[in-house]
């Protein structure tokens, strides 16, 4: 969605984050009951540095902002605080508003909207990332969600910006021939280049609960992962710094149709994206020291 971020020596991240991780670990369940999630492959529960089963009263304020941010802070664009948003006229036709975004015994639920409260903008959504709050300088990431219908504009996003690139583990509603939207898995590299490849699900990803993962290897290699299984592997042009964790429900705009489905009146007036668990695990020491 946007690349921008600074470059940062891998030994000294881990050096930095294997400390202040271990802090976050100490408050991993985020009000809830407990996991929903195994470990992935290779990894174990020792591993795990974050997570959050979004069970809580409301958003935990320990790991996660209302908001779109990248290492530059919020993106306020043209609408102010608490509000963050995307440019208007380009592809997205939403802003972000925190009251979009609610938290509860059945998890995360971001909820858009059709709202013209700020020019440039016919839709209001919700946004949360860990901007100031947590980074991971490599290892395992996955997510639990459900994505909304997403045939008419529904742009949904799992993805991390701040350690010198973009990586983009799941944006829903892309077009990928005769594939059914909702069908689509799109990936993405965003870095010297923009790689960004698509693949069939098989199975309609807004009819029930999914795990997407990205184990990150900093300057070695980016794996991305639909439901334990590998889907691609990408070693060019791999970053090296820590990244954050973004989840959004976007909504693309007809400047997008060309590539992603784009809303028009029959457009559901609610879309709904949610999420049950969000984890990350650190690499082993050995891969880390490859690393």
């Amino acid at each position: 969605m946007k690349s921008t971020s600074k470059y940062i020596s891998f030994t000294a991240l881990m050096i930095v984050s294997f400390t202040a991780l271990t802090i976050v670990t100490c408050g991993t369940s985020g009000g809830g009951s407990g996991s929903s999630l195994p470990p992935p492959a290779g990894y174990t529960t020792s591993q795990l540095i974050f997570e959050d089963t979004f069970t809580g009263h409301s958003l935990d304020s320990t790991k996660w902002i209302p908001a779109i941010a990248d290492q530059n802070g919020i993106w306020q664009q043209s609408v102010p605080s608490p509000y963050s948003a995307m440019n208007a006229g380009g592809f997205n036709a939403e802003y972000f508003d925190p009251a979009q975004v609610s938290t509860g015994p059945s998890g995360l639920k971001i909820v858009a909207t059709r709202s013209n409260r700020f020019a440039g903008y016919t839709w209001k959504s919700g946004a949360i990332c860990t901007h100031g709050k947590f980074t991971f300088a490599g290892g395992y990431a996955q997510i639990r969600m459900k994505q909304p219908d997403v045939s008419t504009g529904g742009w949904p996003g799992f993805w991390h910006l701040e350690g010198g690139a973009e990586i983009d583990t799941q944006e829903g509603g892309f077009l990928n021939g005769s594939v059914s939207n909702n069908r689509v898995l799109a990936n993405a590299l965003l870095a010297a280049t923009s790689d960004q490849q698509f693949f069939d699900a098989g199975v309609d990803l807004s009819a029930d609960y999914h795990v997407w993962g990205v184990e990150y290897k900093p300057g070695v290699s980016i794996k991305f992962y639909f439901d334990g299984v590998l889907k691609r592997a990408v070693t060019a042009n791999v970053p090296t710094g820590a990244m954050t964790l973004l989840i959004n429900l976007s909504i693309a705009n007809s400047s997008a149709s060309g590539w992603h489905t784009a809303y028009d009146s029959s457009t559901p007036a609610t879309l709904e994206l949610e999420v049950t668990d969000v984890q990350v695990y650190h690499l082993s020491m050995t891969d880390s020291i490859k690393g």
